[in-house]
């Protein structure tokens, strides 16, 4: 069956051959014909080279790479480093994501005798370097793989479950007392998968920026032409032996169409993009300060944003054109711009109800300096523009309370201080894009984050509940005092932001996870 339906307006195409179905999309462009089916039957069916000489002759004759979008791929990329999947993902338009999460999933066991992390030669490592790059990723993960148990215990004692406050939909704030049989048992496992996530929290600053990691990729083919063409520029030899192992799997599937990214303007577009990357901007020298974590750089005042977005608020909804709308914006009194502000916002019942695009006329560029393990989350945004520069030992480390508050103070302390010094020894020999395998997640990393009010709003949002990670929550709620104070016309659109405590802060989702376990195995969920 070629399609869902042969006589509805609305129908899915499931051509075998995803070729094909980009091909036959792709003649709704010029066709006259009123249904692409017809066309099937006369050009494609009993065809098995039609879609390969249609994405031939379009690229040789026209050149347009917009129609490689109707074409889509899954793939999926294993055992690379964190390094690498930043920068992959760092391409977020027209690819989707899904990545191993070093929160939820252990990294201290061993596979065929070696902890989870990069080869050095396959990263690149000198060869002199290679010993103490080994040495420090074994003893990173060692500690990690040692501290485990310790860091439940640490946490059951931070948190003891008799001080734990559980909430019953139906019958309020609870303790563990408070509940029997099943409900106890229910109560206790959420309490023991929110300590366990709470260790795994603190433990993955341990991780070096090697470990590796599971990807799967979602996208067109237009996108991952991008892809392989970004990692070429990346040029490093994990980089480059991904784009190559990429382009193989792809030219199996899709020869006419990937071709393009190593074509002579695909190679042409990589070396642009290799020196724009090393285009040097003379700048002062200064000495590294202690940056905050949240930096409002720059930012609309509070009139102007507040103008701007409800002006093409007032344009979208009404029919004046939107210079006369801007003007009569501004010649309102603040109380009755404020007044609708208060109207918006309370027409938003929860975070769901997101800002109107008219709020994405209100720019905001901040410098966020967090570990590299919450920078991994931040990046997750797409709607975020997010510029860094490699990993260094530059701006010093995190201490998370599990090390902070007991005895492997010391032992966190003296692993950081070596994981600087291999840095050094690599960047002495290599560069700054292999030095920075041998960074721990805990080392400051400091990225310009460039977003408008909409997206703020969704992020902030998102990221203060309660099971966001520790480190990202205090991010969020940061920029959104940053807000807040730069432009407070607009803050309470900002609803949603949970500036709470939490000892447990995964506990309220676990709890309604095994609610909901429990109502599909009663059957109470059909």
């Amino acid at each position: 069956m070629q399609f869902s339906n042969e006589d509805k307006d609305v129908f899915l195409v499931k051509i075998d051959s995803m070729l094909d179905r980009g091909a036959l999309l792709s003649r709704y462009s010029r066709a006259a014909s009123l249904d692409i089916r017809e066309i099937y039957r006369k050009e494609f069916e009993g065809n098995a080279a039609r879609g390969k000489d249609f994405y031939k002759r379009v690229f040789l004759e026209y050149g347009d790479e917009s129609i490689s979008e109707l074409v889509t791929a899954q793939m999926a990329v294993q055992n690379i480093s964190n390094i690498l999947t930043k920068s992959i993902e760092d391409l977020r338009v027209g690819l989707s994501y899904l990545e191993k999460s070093s929160r939820y999933v252990r990294y201290d066991k061993k596979v065929n005798g070696r902890y989870l992390y990069l080869d050095p030669e396959k990263a690149g490592v000198p060869q002199s370097c290679a010993d103490d790059y080994a040495s420090l990723c074994d003893s990173l993960f060692g500690f990690y793989a040692n501290t485990y148990d310790r860091a439940l215990e640490f946490f059951r004692e931070k948190y003891p479950i008799e001080s734990i406050v559980f909430n019953d939909p139906g019958a309020g704030p609870q303790h563990i007392e408070d509940f029997e049989g099943d409900e106890r048992k229910a109560a206790e496992k959420s309490y023991t998968s929110s300590v366990r996530a709470r260790a795994l929290d603190d433990l993955r600053s341990l991780l070096p920026a090697s470990t590796l990691t599971n990807l799967g990729i979602s996208g067109n083919g237009r996108s991952f032409i991008n892809l392989i063409q970004r990692l070429k520029t990346v040029a490093t030899p994990e980089a480059l032996n991904i784009a190559e192992s990429m382009y193989r799997e792809l030219e199996q599937e899709l020869p006419e169409l990937i071709n393009s990214a190593i074509s002579k303007h695909g190679m042409e577009l990589i070396q642009y993009s290799k020196e724009v990357m090393t285009t040097a901007i003379e700048l002062p020298e200064q000495e590294t300060r202690k940056l905050p974590e949240v930096e409002l750089v720059k930012n609309d005042d509070d009139h102007e944003a507040l103008v701007n977005s409800l002006s093409i608020l007032a344009f979208s909804n009404g029919d004046t054109d939107l210079l006369t709308a801007r003007r009569t914006i501004d010649s309102m009194k603040q109380a009755d711009l404020n007044s609708i502000v208060q109207k918006l916002a309370g027409l938003r019942k929860n975070r769901r109800h997101k800002l109107h695009r008219a709020f994405e006329s209100v720019p905001y560029l901040f410098q966020i300096t967090t570990n590299y393990g919450a920078f991994r989350d931040l990046q997750r945004h797409r709607f975020i523009s997010i510029n860094r520069q490699p990993l260094s030992d530059r701006y010093g480390f995190d201490m998370p309370p599990l090390f902070e508050e007991t005895s492997l103070r010391e032992e966190y302390t003296s692993l950081m201080t070596q994981a600087s010094e291999v840095y050094r020894k690599i960047l002495k020999h290599s560069s700054r894009q292999i030095a920075q395998y041998a960074i721990p997640y805990a080392y400051r990393y400091p990225v310009s984050a460039l977003l408008d009010l909409r997206e703020a709003a969704f992020f902030c949002e998102i990221r203060s509940t309660p099971q966001a990670h520790p480190d990202l929550r205090k991010i969020a709620i940061d920029m959104y005092m940053e807000i807040q104070k730069s432009n407070p016309s607009l803050a309470p659109l900002m609803k949603f932001v949970d500036q709470g405590e939490y000892s447990l802060g995964r506990l309220k989702s676990e709890q309604n996870k095994e609610r909901r376990l429990r109502d599909l195995n009663s059957g109470s969920i059909i």
